[in-house]
Protein backbone atom coordinates (compact mmCIF):
# COMPACT_ATOMS: atom_id res chain seq x y z
CA UNK A 1 0.00 0.00 0.00
CA UNK A 2 1.61 3.78 -1.11
CA UNK A 3 2.83 5.03 2.09
CA UNK A 4 0.80 8.17 3.55
CA UNK A 5 2.24 11.68 2.01
CA UNK A 6 2.23 15.23 2.89
CA UNK A 7 3.93 17.37 0.38
CA UNK A 8 5.00 20.99 1.75
CA UNK A 9 2.70 22.32 -1.10
CA UNK A 10 -0.10 19.77 0.34
CA UNK A 11 -3.80 20.87 -0.06
CA UNK A 12 -5.24 22.37 2.72
CA UNK A 13 -8.53 19.78 3.07
CA UNK A 14 -10.58 19.65 6.38
CA UNK A 15 -12.86 16.44 6.87
CA UNK A 16 -16.08 17.28 8.65
CA UNK A 17 -17.76 14.72 10.86
CA UNK A 18 -20.93 14.36 12.75
CA UNK A 19 -21.21 12.00 15.19
CA UNK A 20 -24.15 11.25 17.63
CA UNK A 21 -23.81 8.30 19.52
CA UNK A 22 -21.38 7.27 17.67
CA UNK A 23 -18.81 5.01 20.05
CA UNK A 24 -19.22 1.73 18.88
CA UNK A 25 -17.89 2.77 15.09
CA UNK A 26 -16.47 6.59 15.04
CA UNK A 27 -13.04 4.81 16.03
CA UNK A 28 -12.46 2.76 12.80
CA UNK A 29 -13.95 5.73 10.90
CA UNK A 30 -10.97 7.96 12.02
CA UNK A 31 -8.79 5.26 11.67
CA UNK A 32 -9.68 5.29 7.71
CA UNK A 33 -8.78 8.83 7.68
CA UNK A 34 -5.38 8.54 9.55
CA UNK A 35 -4.56 6.06 7.04
CA UNK A 36 -4.94 8.07 4.15
CA UNK A 37 -2.25 8.83 1.64
CA UNK A 38 -2.68 12.00 1.76
CA UNK A 39 -3.26 13.21 4.86
CA UNK A 40 -5.83 15.76 5.38
CA UNK A 41 -5.46 19.27 6.97
CA UNK A 42 -7.53 18.85 9.74
CA UNK A 43 -10.28 16.21 10.61
CA UNK A 44 -12.99 18.05 12.50
CA UNK A 45 -15.72 16.13 14.43
CA UNK A 46 -19.31 17.72 15.90
CA UNK A 47 -20.08 15.30 18.86
CA UNK A 48 -24.22 16.42 18.17
CA UNK A 49 -25.09 15.79 22.03
CA UNK A 50 -24.65 12.12 22.21
CA UNK A 51 -26.07 10.48 25.59
CA UNK A 52 -23.53 7.36 24.53
CA UNK A 53 -19.32 7.45 24.66
CA UNK A 54 -18.76 9.20 21.24
CA UNK A 55 -16.89 12.04 23.69
CA UNK A 56 -14.58 10.03 25.50
CA UNK A 57 -13.52 8.20 22.01
CA UNK A 58 -12.72 11.85 20.66
CA UNK A 59 -11.03 12.63 23.58
CA UNK A 60 -8.95 9.85 23.63
CA UNK A 61 -7.75 10.98 20.04
CA UNK A 62 -5.85 13.36 21.55
CA UNK A 63 -4.63 16.18 19.24
CA UNK A 64 -5.07 14.20 15.79
CA UNK A 65 -8.38 15.61 15.37
CA UNK A 66 -10.29 18.50 16.37
CA UNK A 67 -13.19 17.65 18.64
CA UNK A 68 -16.29 20.21 19.14
CA UNK A 69 -19.77 18.98 21.31
CA UNK A 70 -22.72 20.94 21.04
CA UNK A 71 -26.43 20.39 22.56
CA UNK A 72 -27.64 17.80 20.37
CA UNK A 73 -29.48 19.83 16.93
CA UNK A 74 -29.71 17.85 13.63
CA UNK A 75 -27.14 16.71 11.40
CA UNK A 76 -27.25 20.12 9.22
CA UNK A 77 -26.87 22.20 12.59
CA UNK A 78 -23.81 19.92 13.61
CA UNK A 79 -22.19 19.62 9.56
CA UNK A 80 -23.04 23.44 9.52
CA UNK A 81 -20.99 23.95 12.51
CA UNK A 82 -17.95 21.78 11.74
CA UNK A 83 -17.76 23.66 8.65
CA UNK A 84 -17.50 26.78 10.34
CA UNK A 85 -14.56 25.20 12.43
CA UNK A 86 -13.12 23.76 9.65
CA UNK A 87 -9.72 26.07 7.85
CA UNK A 88 -9.86 23.77 4.78
CA UNK A 89 -10.07 25.18 1.18
CA UNK A 90 -11.18 21.73 0.30
CA UNK A 91 -14.22 20.27 2.43
CA UNK A 92 -14.76 16.47 2.76
CA UNK A 93 -18.05 14.86 4.08
CA UNK A 94 -17.82 12.03 5.88
CA UNK A 95 -20.43 9.66 8.15
CA UNK A 96 -19.18 8.31 11.75
CA UNK A 97 -20.54 5.22 11.07
CA UNK A 98 -18.38 5.24 7.23
CA UNK A 99 -14.83 4.03 6.21
CA UNK A 100 -12.94 5.43 3.58
CA UNK A 101 -10.29 4.29 1.32
CA UNK A 102 -7.37 4.96 2.16
CA UNK A 103 -6.73 6.79 -1.54
CA UNK A 104 -10.53 8.73 -1.20
CA UNK A 105 -8.91 12.29 -0.36
CA UNK A 106 -5.89 12.44 -2.73
CA UNK A 107 -7.64 11.07 -5.63
CA UNK A 108 -10.46 13.35 -4.96
CA UNK A 109 -8.60 16.13 -4.23
CA UNK A 110 -6.73 15.50 -8.21
CA UNK A 111 -10.14 15.16 -9.67
CA UNK A 112 -10.96 18.66 -8.35
CA UNK A 113 -7.42 20.09 -9.27
CA UNK A 114 -7.75 19.24 -12.72
CA UNK A 115 -11.33 20.36 -13.33
CA UNK A 116 -10.97 23.99 -11.63
CA UNK A 117 -14.88 24.52 -12.74
CA UNK A 118 -16.61 21.94 -10.60
CA UNK A 119 -17.73 22.79 -6.83
CA UNK A 120 -18.43 19.35 -5.78
CA UNK A 121 -17.36 15.95 -6.46
CA UNK A 122 -18.38 12.58 -5.29
CA UNK A 123 -18.33 8.99 -6.10
CA UNK A 124 -19.91 5.10 -5.80
CA UNK A 125 -19.53 3.66 -2.30
CA UNK A 126 -19.67 0.13 -1.26
CA UNK A 127 -21.94 -1.28 1.37
CA UNK A 128 -21.03 -3.29 4.18
CA UNK A 129 -22.48 -4.99 7.63
CA UNK A 130 -21.29 -7.20 11.12
CA UNK A 131 -20.37 -10.11 8.21
CA UNK A 132 -18.51 -8.17 5.95
CA UNK A 133 -18.75 -6.40 2.45
CA UNK A 134 -22.52 -7.14 0.87
CA UNK A 135 -22.11 -4.84 -2.74
CA UNK A 136 -19.05 -3.42 -3.77
CA UNK A 137 -21.60 -1.09 -6.32
CA UNK A 138 -24.21 0.08 -4.28
CA UNK A 139 -24.89 3.34 -6.27
CA UNK A 140 -27.64 1.95 -8.20
CA UNK A 141 -29.42 0.12 -5.47
CA UNK A 142 -29.21 2.77 -3.15
CA UNK A 143 -30.29 5.82 -5.11
CA UNK A 144 -32.92 4.30 -7.79
CA UNK A 145 -32.95 6.84 -10.46
CA UNK A 146 -29.06 6.02 -10.95
CA UNK A 147 -30.27 1.79 -11.29
CA UNK A 148 -29.33 0.21 -14.68
CA UNK A 149 -33.18 0.67 -15.31
CA UNK A 150 -32.53 4.30 -15.25
CA UNK A 151 -29.54 4.32 -17.73
CA UNK A 152 -27.11 4.50 -14.66
CA UNK A 153 -25.41 7.19 -13.44
CA UNK A 154 -23.89 7.69 -16.54
CA UNK A 155 -27.54 9.24 -17.41
CA UNK A 156 -27.69 11.89 -14.61
CA UNK A 157 -24.75 13.82 -16.33
CA UNK A 158 -23.70 15.61 -19.90
CA UNK A 159 -19.84 14.73 -19.52
CA UNK A 160 -18.10 11.91 -19.24
CA UNK A 161 -14.04 11.67 -19.50
CA UNK A 162 -11.57 9.25 -18.34
CA UNK A 163 -9.45 9.38 -14.53
CA UNK A 164 -6.15 8.32 -14.59
CA UNK A 165 -5.66 7.59 -11.04
CA UNK A 166 -2.69 8.78 -9.35
CA UNK A 167 -2.13 6.08 -6.55
CA UNK A 168 -3.39 2.42 -6.12
CA UNK A 169 -7.76 2.45 -5.24
CA UNK A 170 -9.94 -0.07 -4.82
CA UNK A 171 -7.73 -2.90 -6.02
CA UNK A 172 -7.09 -0.60 -9.23
CA UNK A 173 -3.26 -0.16 -9.56
CA UNK A 174 -1.97 3.63 -10.00
CA UNK A 175 -2.33 4.83 -14.00
CA UNK A 176 -5.69 2.42 -14.51
CA UNK A 177 -8.16 4.78 -16.26
CA UNK A 178 -11.91 5.43 -14.11
CA UNK A 179 -15.09 6.76 -15.74
CA UNK A 180 -16.01 9.88 -14.32
CA UNK A 181 -18.76 12.47 -15.06
CA UNK A 182 -19.48 15.65 -14.94
CA UNK A 183 -22.21 18.84 -15.54
CA UNK A 184 -25.13 20.90 -14.37
CA UNK A 185 -27.53 18.85 -13.06
CA UNK A 186 -29.42 21.42 -11.33
CA UNK A 187 -32.80 19.88 -13.06
CA UNK A 188 -31.41 16.49 -12.53
CA UNK A 189 -31.36 16.85 -8.51
CA UNK A 190 -35.02 18.54 -8.16
CA UNK A 191 -36.41 15.13 -8.97
CA UNK A 192 -34.75 13.42 -6.34
CA UNK A 193 -30.78 13.04 -4.91
CA UNK A 194 -28.24 10.81 -6.11
CA UNK A 195 -25.17 12.47 -4.96
CA UNK A 196 -23.86 10.33 -1.71
CA UNK A 197 -23.20 12.96 1.24
CA UNK A 198 -20.53 11.10 2.87
CA UNK A 199 -19.02 10.92 -0.82
CA UNK A 200 -18.71 14.91 -1.45
CA UNK A 201 -15.40 16.71 -1.75
CA UNK A 202 -16.03 20.41 -2.50
CA UNK A 203 -14.35 23.63 -2.92
CA UNK A 204 -15.03 26.24 -0.05
CA UNK A 205 -16.24 28.58 -2.53
CA UNK A 206 -19.32 26.06 -2.90
CA UNK A 207 -20.43 27.03 0.36
CA UNK A 208 -19.97 30.52 -0.39
CA UNK A 209 -22.35 30.42 -3.69
CA UNK A 210 -25.28 27.76 -2.18
CA UNK A 211 -24.70 28.64 2.02
CA UNK A 212 -24.71 26.15 4.32
CA UNK A 213 -26.86 23.27 5.55
CA UNK A 214 -30.76 23.92 6.58
CA UNK A 215 -30.73 23.73 10.26
CA UNK A 216 -34.77 23.36 9.93
CA UNK A 217 -34.85 20.20 7.63
CA UNK A 218 -33.95 17.54 10.49
CA UNK A 219 -32.98 15.00 8.03
CA UNK A 220 -33.32 15.21 4.48
CA UNK A 221 -30.86 18.49 4.35
CA UNK A 222 -28.52 17.40 2.31
CA UNK A 223 -30.31 16.45 -1.08
CA UNK A 224 -31.86 20.39 0.10
CA UNK A 225 -28.57 21.30 0.18
CA UNK A 226 -27.29 19.85 -3.38
CA UNK A 227 -30.23 21.08 -4.98
CA UNK A 228 -28.43 24.76 -3.76
CA UNK A 229 -25.12 23.46 -4.62
CA UNK A 230 -26.03 22.10 -8.16
CA UNK A 231 -27.79 24.86 -8.97
CA UNK A 232 -24.47 27.30 -8.41
CA UNK A 233 -22.28 25.38 -10.43
CA UNK A 234 -21.41 21.94 -12.17
CA UNK A 235 -20.47 18.91 -9.96
CA UNK A 236 -18.61 15.80 -10.93
CA UNK A 237 -18.52 12.05 -10.02
CA UNK A 238 -16.08 9.12 -9.78
CA UNK A 239 -17.22 6.34 -10.85
CA UNK A 240 -15.23 3.99 -8.18
CA UNK A 241 -16.46 2.99 -4.51
CA UNK A 242 -14.15 5.40 -2.54
CA UNK A 243 -16.66 5.07 0.83
CA UNK A 244 -17.35 1.81 2.88
CA UNK A 245 -21.22 2.55 3.83
CA UNK A 246 -22.00 0.68 6.77
CA UNK A 247 -25.20 -1.17 6.69
CA UNK A 248 -27.11 -1.66 10.13
CA UNK A 249 -30.83 -1.97 11.89
CA UNK A 250 -32.60 0.80 12.44
CA UNK A 251 -30.87 3.13 10.28
CA UNK A 252 -32.13 6.87 9.69
CA UNK A 253 -32.13 6.08 5.75
CA UNK A 254 -34.93 3.58 5.70
CA UNK A 255 -37.07 5.24 8.83
CA UNK A 256 -40.29 6.54 8.54
CA UNK A 257 -39.22 9.94 9.38
CA UNK A 258 -36.79 10.04 6.19
CA UNK A 259 -39.32 9.10 4.05
CA UNK A 260 -41.78 12.12 5.66
CA UNK A 261 -39.08 14.54 5.80
CA UNK A 262 -38.34 13.91 1.78
CA UNK A 263 -41.14 14.32 1.08
CA UNK A 264 -41.73 17.59 2.60
CA UNK A 265 -38.61 18.84 1.11
CA UNK A 266 -39.33 17.75 -2.29
CA UNK A 267 -43.13 19.61 -1.47
CA UNK A 268 -40.48 22.63 -0.49
CA UNK A 269 -38.10 22.26 -3.12
CA UNK A 270 -40.75 22.37 -5.78
CA UNK A 271 -42.73 25.51 -4.34
CA UNK A 272 -39.18 27.14 -3.73
CA UNK A 273 -38.55 26.61 -7.46
CA UNK A 274 -42.00 27.29 -9.42
CA UNK A 275 -40.79 28.34 -13.10
CA UNK A 276 -37.03 28.23 -12.55
CA UNK A 277 -36.92 25.12 -13.94
CA UNK A 278 -38.21 23.23 -17.39
CA UNK A 279 -39.03 19.79 -16.27
CA UNK A 280 -42.24 18.42 -17.65
CA UNK A 281 -45.24 19.23 -14.50
CA UNK A 282 -46.10 15.25 -15.07
CA UNK A 283 -42.59 14.27 -13.94
CA UNK A 284 -43.02 16.13 -10.67
CA UNK A 285 -46.47 15.14 -10.35
CA UNK A 286 -44.98 11.67 -10.25
CA UNK A 287 -41.89 12.13 -8.09
CA UNK A 288 -44.50 13.49 -5.28
CA UNK A 289 -46.52 10.27 -5.81
CA UNK A 290 -43.96 7.99 -5.53
CA UNK A 291 -42.72 9.75 -2.25
CA UNK A 292 -45.98 9.67 -0.99
CA UNK A 293 -46.44 6.08 -1.65
CA UNK A 294 -43.12 5.30 -0.02
CA UNK A 295 -44.14 7.66 3.14
CA UNK A 296 -47.39 5.38 3.09
CA UNK A 297 -45.43 1.90 3.14
CA UNK A 298 -43.06 3.26 6.22
CA UNK A 299 -45.70 4.30 8.34
CA UNK A 300 -48.53 1.97 7.86
CA UNK A 301 -47.72 -0.13 10.55
CA UNK A 302 -46.84 2.42 13.31
CA UNK A 303 -49.51 5.36 11.99
CA UNK A 304 -52.14 3.97 10.42
CA UNK A 305 -54.59 7.28 9.39
CA UNK A 306 -51.37 8.90 8.02
CA UNK A 307 -50.15 6.02 5.86
CA UNK A 308 -53.95 5.92 4.44
CA UNK A 309 -54.10 9.48 3.35
CA UNK A 310 -50.46 9.38 2.04
CA UNK A 311 -51.50 6.30 0.22
CA UNK A 312 -54.92 8.32 -1.11
CA UNK A 313 -52.84 11.47 -2.15
CA UNK A 314 -50.02 9.14 -3.92
CA UNK A 315 -52.84 7.27 -5.82
CA UNK A 316 -55.59 9.48 -6.43
CA UNK A 317 -54.03 13.32 -6.41
CA UNK A 318 -50.95 12.01 -8.57
CA UNK A 319 -51.95 9.05 -10.26
CA UNK A 320 -49.12 6.73 -8.84
CA UNK A 321 -49.88 3.42 -8.51
CA UNK A 322 -46.91 0.23 -8.21
CA UNK A 323 -46.03 -1.92 -6.36
CA UNK A 324 -45.43 -0.28 -3.46
CA UNK A 325 -49.07 1.31 -3.31
CA UNK A 326 -49.77 -2.85 -3.43
CA UNK A 327 -47.95 -3.72 -0.47
CA UNK A 328 -48.95 -0.51 1.29
CA UNK A 329 -52.41 -1.42 0.82
CA UNK A 330 -51.67 -4.78 1.93
CA UNK A 331 -50.03 -3.67 5.17
CA UNK A 332 -53.05 -1.68 5.59
CA UNK A 333 -55.59 -4.62 5.88
CA UNK A 334 -56.64 -6.13 8.52
CA UNK A 335 -54.94 -9.20 9.74
CA UNK A 336 -57.57 -11.59 9.17
CA UNK A 337 -57.84 -10.17 5.30
CA UNK A 338 -54.44 -10.55 4.51
CA UNK A 339 -54.37 -14.70 5.81
CA UNK A 340 -57.23 -14.72 3.33
CA UNK A 341 -55.58 -13.17 0.67
CA UNK A 342 -52.57 -15.55 1.27
CA UNK A 343 -54.82 -18.73 1.45
CA UNK A 344 -56.64 -17.84 -2.06
CA UNK A 345 -52.99 -17.20 -3.78
CA UNK A 346 -51.88 -20.63 -2.67
CA UNK A 347 -55.37 -22.29 -3.70
CA UNK A 348 -55.29 -20.53 -7.11
CA UNK A 349 -51.36 -21.66 -7.21
CA UNK A 350 -49.43 -18.72 -7.48
CA UNK A 351 -45.77 -18.38 -5.44
CA UNK A 352 -45.41 -17.08 -2.18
Amino acid sequence: MTEPHAPSNAPRISVVIAAYNAAATLGETLRSLQAQTLRPLEIVVVDDGSTDDTWAVLEAQGPRIRAVRQANAGIGAARNRGMREARGDFLALLDADDVCDPARLEIQYEYLKSQPDLLLCSTDFSSFDAGGTTERSSIGSYYSRCSPRHGGVRARYQEHQWLVLPVQACDLSAGARVECHAGRVFEQMLLGNFIHPGTAMFRREALDAAGNFDPEIRIACEWEWLVRVTRAGPVGYIDLPLLGYRRSPGQISSSPAMNQDSLRVARMIHERYSGKHSIPPEALRRQLGNLETQAAYALAPVRRGDAVRLLAAGVLRHRVLNATSLRTLVRLLPSGAVRALRATRRWLGFPR
